[in-house]
């Protein structure tokens, strides 16, 4: 029974060996997740840093940030025309109160009830050209007629 003692304790002792390789890759494991949290936020936190100070200093920001204030300014205005064009694409408007997308002709917004704007209407200019005193229209000027010939007309000989 000596054979069986000694089997049964190598395979308890590769058993724990097992168990605590499980026990530290399970540790790693953990160790990089909250690492790859830890990361996150700090990206985040460093990406909201930068709204908040290009939003404060959008105009008067240092000589060093000057090239991506503009890239990023640049990058809002193109990001407002395409969303602006979409919108336009889908037939809505924007709830100014929610955000969410109501159709254009909505009179409160289906999310939040909020009155939506009504759009200005449009004023069609009319523009009207008047001639200088002093210059007639070609039509009113008076057309000086060339005296009108007459052809001579052949005569037939009646027979």
């Amino acid at each position: 029974m000596a054979i069986w003692d000694d089997i049964t304790k190598k395979a308890a002792a590769l058993s724990e060996k097992a168990v605590k390789q499980a026990k530290d890759l399970s540790e790693v494991a953990k160790l990089k997740l909250q690492i790859a949290e830890a990361e996150k936020a700090a990206d985040d936190a460093y990406a909201k840093l930068g709204r908040l100070y290009a939003a404060a200093h959008a105009e008067d920001c240092e000589e060093a940030f000057a090239s991506e204030m503009a890239a990023a300014v640049n990058a809002g205005q193109t990001i407002q025309t395409l969303k602006g064009q979409l919108h336009d694409a889908k037939g809505v408007a924007v709830c100014e109160k929610c955000g969410a997308e109501v159709a254009k002709n909505a009179a409160f917004c289906s999310a939040c009830g909020a009155e939506m704007p009504k759009p200005a209407p449009v004023e069609a200019e009319v523009v009207t050209e008047e001639a200088p005193a002093e210059e007639a229209p070609a039509e009113d000027a008076p057309v000086e007629e060339a005296p009108v010939e007459e052809a001579p007309v052949e005569e037939t000989p009646a027979e």
